[in-house]
């Protein structure tokens, strides 16, 4: 059995030679956004570790162009030129050998002069096209580093323990404007031909993946912080092209809120002069935390505050919180290598939530967090073919996969256990001497365990190395003694795909029960199972109801004894459970029903327990079981799906009866109005045709000019309803709403990805030509697609259209093979049929997706556990609605 962390293998890692050791470099670009090319000049200080005349270091589609070393120590004050130099493009390395060997212990100067094209494909040092406001073509150059695209940019050694400190200079037009990651230290004019050199002051030492430079026509606002906790107002910029930039208002307030906020829970004041932030146009992340100029696609950072969405809103808070908590959490202490990605994400996911929460309780942003990061992990780490939150990784092509809800989400989880359980004082305790001590360095999940187990007192390590170093979480099965004394609880590996085998069933993990009952509060964190099953003091005879993992804050699910559960039903329709209770009951119900271990019509019983249900975040959890309920039942019979469309009337009509379509007060709560466009859309897509009428009425009135009909959270929910059960007309003014530039971001995005709504055959083919035209950019091909596969008969069209394509997809994202996954993912998932998932794998047996192989693996296993799904309750769905035609 695996206990401890000793279980895991030792990766083997693909790593640079140690023979040197960069120091500092001294990199000069020169980018031509008439050319689309760059010139540059690196020259690189090293430690000689082991006498050499030969260097690898990192290089991906550049021309060098001279190479020459200079050392004290060499016999010969002139510059050493390379005698050999070469490129191997399947390592992205440059090697380069001398005719001296520069001896072991001295310094040495490497300098590269070199070029190439500022690239199309949003990686490394690359080029965004935009549209200026009298309607000409104009690009900025830009950069997108994480994880291994430095190299890309300029010869360096692109690894995260290769920290060095950097001066950057940018040659540009005089017009231009040029940011760093640090401030400008001087300005001088280049020459006669209307250049500058703007050059910026040292870096501390930092790893390459996390420097950016950003050449453009540029404008801005500012703010600086209180300087409560910093000990000194930090200048704070949104950088936007040419008349948006407050548009940025927004994320600039919540910039300078969070920026004081972390100062003062992490104990360590911002250690650069400045912070600067930009939306680029062409962005395929969603943000990108560098160091003192961190970079985020126009939606993540712009708000538009008439007429963004709350959600998106919310969104932008979220994303600058994340981004600015890396500022510290990944770039002042920096994970060791890749395996260790979850230090920086799952931690940033976790406080980012916490900063969200701090400068907007009113977000209920804790209760969101069990519906978008802790049931997405879930979901994901409950496939085989998962990955562990330490994952090995031994090149760099592996690297992209890992930026998944596993590193994310589940990460973000397991601290949110692990700070439930010692406590935010002795957390946060913890973390400020984790930063102190490795502060500009490096550090290791097992430092981070140490840390906390000296500012708690418990031995951190000993219980959280199984959650973070081994794959999945349990299910834990509850039975009652006799007497109503006692449960007893037994935990095993859960599988989305069943029961787990012996082999598949090693893992014991430490689990946190969180026992409450109707007449207790939560007993004591002492009672944790740690091992394959336990008795645990709970008086069920004398309670209405218990119930595991309060507040459901453990990894794991819970199977209770049928009467156990019709307690928790009538507890959940009196109004008796927290929100966060009610949303963990009905996820694992769902998916207890999805693997077998329960039936899908004991998930449909407890479902009627939340008809009088008022919060929006357990409807959202709601909707996303039923959605995919239809999904995977859109095999089965008309009559069996006429029957999923007339429960979603039942469950959603009387919300919008009880909502209206406006808001009842000005400054109506967020979480209501996102409620309100949530209950049009369940009822809307079910086909009630009074909301139908409704959203048909306000859409004519819309696009006649009357904006005031919808919301700014309604608008995406009647583009959606109006699309489904409409035709051109429709779906044509909906595009033209997505193609109108003078629309906020989000609300375009959201007008894209309702396109995919259409019932028509023939607009589908129009919109995927579509997805792949101009009009479209690279980054959001995804959401012209997203929609497709909700309604099955175009699921085959969506999977060919993958197919067709194919070529041109890996030729477009063949440096950030992991959007392909993502394409795919979307392409292939929602079938259902093993002979499908046979025909899928048969496809991609002859490519290279070594890459995206991951996603692959999952979208197999889904299609093969939903075929699973529906026929062991294909006939238990039918029965059930036979006997509860009154519902």
């Amino acid at each position: 059995m695996c206990t401890s962390a000793a279980c895991n293998t030792t990766e083997e890692r693909e790593l640079l030679p140690t023979n040197v050791t960069p120091i500092h470099y001294d990199l000069l670009l020169a980018p031509d956004l008439d050319k689309l090319t760059y010139t540059g000049k690196v020259s690189i200080k090293l430690r000689i570790n082991e006498a050499t005349d030969k260097i690898v270091l990192h290089a991906n589609e550049l021309e060098i162009k001279d190479v020459h070393m200079t050392s004290a120590a060499l016999e010969s004050e002139a510059p050493l030129k390379a005698t050999s130099i070469a490129l191997e493009k399947d390592d992205e390395t440059l090697h380069l050998a001398f005719a001296q060997q520069v001896p072991a212990g001295s310094d040495a100067t490497l300098t590269i002069s070199f070029g190439a094209i500022l690239n199309d494909l949003m990686v490394g040092f690359y080029r965004s096209a935009y549209t200026d406001a009298q309607g000409n073509p104009k690009f900025m150059a830009t950069t997108q580093f994480e994880p291994t695209d430095a190299r890309r940019a300029f010869p360096c050694w692109d690894e995260p323990m290769q920290k060095a400190t950097f001066d950057i200079t940018l040659r540009v037009k005089e017009e231009l404007v040029a940011l760093s990651n640090m401030d400008v230290a001087k300005t001088e004019p280049a020459g006669d031909d209307g250049l500058k050199e703007v050059s910026f002051n040292t870096t501390p030492i930092m790893s390459t993946y996390l420097l950016a430079f950003v050449v453009g026509e540029l404008e801005y606002i500012e703010a600086t912080t209180s300087g409560k906790h910093n000990g000194r107002a930090i200048p704070c910029r949104i950088y936007t092209t040419p008349g948006k930039s407050e548009k940025g208002r927004f994320a600039l307030d919540v910039t300078v809120k969070v920026l004081e906020y972390y100062a003062d829970v992490f104990g360590i004041a911002y250690p650069l002069p400045k912070l600067d932030q930009i939306a680029i146009n062409d962005f395929e992340a969603g943000a990108m935390e560098n160091w003192g100029l961190i970079t985020y696609r126009e939606v993540a950072l712009l708000v538009d505050e008439a007429n963004t969405s709350s959600r998106a809103k919310q969104q932008v808070a979220y994303v600058v919180s994340h981004e600015l908590a890396h500022q510290w959490f990944g770039n002042l202490v920096t994970m060791e290598w890749w395996s260790e990605l979850w230090l920086n994400e799952g931690f940033a996911t976790w406080v980012g939530t916490l900063a969200v929460d701090y400068v907007f309780p009113e977000y209920h942003v804790w209760t969101q967090f069990l519906v978008d990061e802790f049931q997405r992990a879930l979901a994901l780490d409950a496939l085989r073919s998962s990955h562990p939150i330490q994952v090995p990784v031994r090149r760099s092509s592996e690297i992209s996969q890992i930026f998944d809800a596993i590193s994310y989400s589940k990460g973000g989880s397991a601290i949110r256990m692990l700070s439930s359980y010692i406590g935010l004082d002795s957390f946060f305790k913890g973390i400020r001497a984790y930063l102190q001590k490795h502060k500009y360095a490096n550090a290791s999940t097992a430092n981070l365990w140490s840390a906390l187990s000296d500012a708690s007192g418990a031995d951190v390590t000993k219980f959280m190395a199984l959650w973070t170093q081994t794959i999945g979480y349990p299910i834990l099965t509850v039975t009652e003694a006799e007497d109503g004394s006692k449960i007893q609880v037994q935990q095993n590996r859960y599988l989305s795909a069943g029961n787990a085998t012996d082999a598949e069933d090693q893992t014991l993990w430490w689990v946190p029960l969180g026992i409450s009952t109707s007449e207790t509060k939560t007993q004591n964190s002492s009672d944790v199972l740690t091992s394959r099953e336990a008795t645990f003091d709970v008086n069920v005879s004398d309670a209405k109801w218990y119930k595991l993992n309060k507040d459901t804050v453990g990894i794991y699910r819970v199977k209770y004894p049928p009467g156990a559960v019709s307690n928790l039903a009538k507890a959940i329709s009196a109004g008796e459970l927290d929100i966060n209770d009610r949303i963990g009951i009905i996820a694992d119900s769902a998916s207890l029903a999805s693997s077998g271990h329960s039936s899908t019509s004991d998930f449909l019983t407890l479902l009627r327990a939340y008809d009088k249900e008022t919060e929006f975040v357990v409807w959202q959890e709601i909707v996303l079981r039923i959605d995919a309920l239809q999904s995977v039942w859109g095999a089965g019979s008309e009559e069996v799906r006429n029957n999923l469309k007339d429960l979603c009337c039942k469950l959603f009509s009387p919300l919008v009866k009880r909502l209206g379509w406006e808001p009842t007060k000005k400054g109506e709560d967020s979480l209501v109005s996102r409620l309100r466009a949530l209950a049009i859309r369940g009822a809307g897509l079910a086909g009630d045709k009074d909301v139908i009428d409704e959203v048909n009425r306000r859409f004519s009135a819309f696009f006649a000019g009357d904006k005031s009909v919808f919301t700014t959270d309604t608008l995406r929910t009647a583009f959606a309803v109006a699309v489904r059960n409409g035709g051109r007309n429709e779906f044509e003014k909906v595009k033209s709403y997505y193609l109108d530039s003078e629309n906020p971001a989000d609300q375009k995005l959201a007008a894209l990805s309702c396109l995919g709504f259409t019932t028509d055959p023939a607009l589908i083919d129009e919109l995927l030509e579509f997805a792949l035209s101009d009009e479209v950019r690279n980054q959001d091909v995804h959401q012209a697609i997203v929609a497709i596969n909700t309604y099955g008969a175009h699921r085959e069209r969506l999977w060919k259209w993958y197919r067709d394509n194919y070529d041109l997809l890996v030729g477009r994202y063949r440096a950030s093979m992991n959007y392909m996954g993502i394409l795919v993912r979307m392409s292939i998932s929602e079938f259902i049929g093993d002979s499908k998932a046979s025909e899928v794998e048969s496809y991609f047996a002859d490519k290279n997706t070594s890459k995206f192989q991951r996603v692959i693996d999952q979208s197999l296993e889904k299609i093969r556990s939903n075929t699973a799904w529906y026929e062991k309750d294909k006939d238990d769905v039918s029965e059930w609605f036979a006997s509860n035609k009154d519902l």
